[in-house]
């Protein structure tokens, strides 16, 4: 093989090699758009989700009421309530979907209780007793509001929201590893999203 031969050939070489990383620099560029058109998709799914309830509980208190007016006028009612307590991450307060090389960042807003509700079909009456006096609405559906409060606070000490968030992460690991985004870090703000 002569001079000239080695040349072309080496030129035909690079010439392939500069074609192939044109078409390798298209191909990674069509990817990023690929996966940017995912990611902004991938967005307005989770904005449309509004409340992700991920933690729900169920609380059941007892309520003692005697009253006696007189000598003449009594009642007393035992009763129990269920309160459904839902934990979990509002997205309508906002997120961050953020791709940066291969790793997908999403930055959640804290957990947060989005119910707290006595549930009114849930009420057993275990003991009435009226005497010259009847038992109505006003004698036990303030007892229900007022525990509700109690209840939150119980909810809140037994680690509700911690909870909420573990799973919160684990669902929206799996939704963005199901749209095709596989390394993903998924943290909460405190002081609200920047």
């Amino acid at each position: 093989m002569g001079r000239g031969e080695k040349r072309s050939v080496i030129a035909q070489i690079l010439i392939s090699l500069l074609i192939l990383s044109l078409f390798a620099a298209g191909g990674y560029r069509g990817f990023q758009e690929y996966r940017s058109r995912r990611l902004s998709g991938l967005s307005d799914r989770l904005s449309r989700m509004g409340e992700l309830t991920t933690v729900t509980q169920l609380y059941r208190s007892v309520f003692y009421v005697r009253e006696k007016k007189n000598f003449i006028q009594e009642k007393t009612l035992l009763f129990t309530a269920e309160y459904n307590v839902q934990a979990g991450i509002d997205l309508s307060e906002g997120f961050d979907l953020t791709l940066k090389g291969n790793t997908v960042r999403l930055v959640l807003p804290p957990g947060r209780l989005l119910l707290v509700d006595g549930d009114d079909s849930s009420l057993q009456q275990v003991y009435i007793k009226e005497r010259f006096s009847s038992v109505d609405t006003g004698d036990y559906l303030p007892l229900i509001g007022e525990e509700r409060e109690n209840i939150r606070r119980r909810a809140l000490e037994s680690g509700i929201l911690k909870s909420a968030e573990e799973r919160a992460v684990l669902i929206l690991n799996g939704i963005l590893y199901s749209a095709g985004l596989e390394d993903a870090e998924i943290r909460f703000e405190r002081e609200g999203l920047r």
